[in-house]
């Protein structure tokens, strides 16, 4: 154990590994099929899925892994379908239909967008970082509060922030594993300093 419970966060994705159990024992359906059924629809999502990797929809971009000096394709890097802990396919629409229908409270009750916003532990006390109920959330210079969304895994990598007060989201999808940091951050950068909103 890193330390005593209450006395410091660490983020840790084998939560959602339980999480994604427990969904499954509960409706005795599989993960995917809940998601699909009570996330994706409604918020309109209709491109977006857990899709098998030999099976993807056309057009969708495939993750390619810097190897030495050549790239080479992620098929053989994650699970052939994703899971409660990564793997979802979308496109940057439906990321933006996600986060109106998480916000206007279709995806879950308002009270729940309340607390799933809300800051619950401190992540790191220098830097206004806090984690929600799977979200983390940025406490700016101005007050102003960030809500993002990350995930990364071989060939993959991905940022969405929605800042509520200056009514702006943005995500950034990238089929390496580094290319979405580098245009998040400028992002950030931008609406920090005031360019943006």
């Amino acid at each position: 154990m890193k330390f005593a419970p209450g006395e410091g966060f660490s983020y840790c994705n084998s939560g959602y590994i339980l999480l994604g159990v427990v969904v499954e024992e509960v409706t005795g359906k599989r993960f995917q099929d809940v998601v699909a059924e009570e996330i994706l629809g409604p918020a309109r999502m209709d491109r977006s899925g857990f899709f098998a990797m030999n099976q993807l929809p056309e057009g969708t971009a495939l993750g390619y892994i810097e190897d030495g000096e050549s790239w080479r394709t992620n098929i053989y890097n994650l699970p052939i379908v994703g899971a409660s802990d990564g793997g979802l396919f979308s496109t940057l629409t439906d990321i933006a239909a996600l986060w109106d229908g998480f916000w206007n409270g279709e995806i879950v009750s308002e009270e729940l967008v309340r607390t799933f916003s809300a800051p619950f532990v401190d992540a790191s006390s220098d830097s206004g970082l806090h984690y929600g109920h799977g979200m983390w959330i940025r406490r700016r210079a101005d007050g102003t509060l960030q809500h993002y969304i990350m995930g990364a895994d071989p060939g993959i990598s991905f940022k969405s922030a929605v800042d509520c007060q200056r009514q702006l989201d943005y995500a950034v999808l990238s089929n390496t594993s580094e290319g979405a940091w580098p245009i998040a951050r400028a992002i950030d950068d931008a609406v920090g300093k005031g360019f943006l909103g």
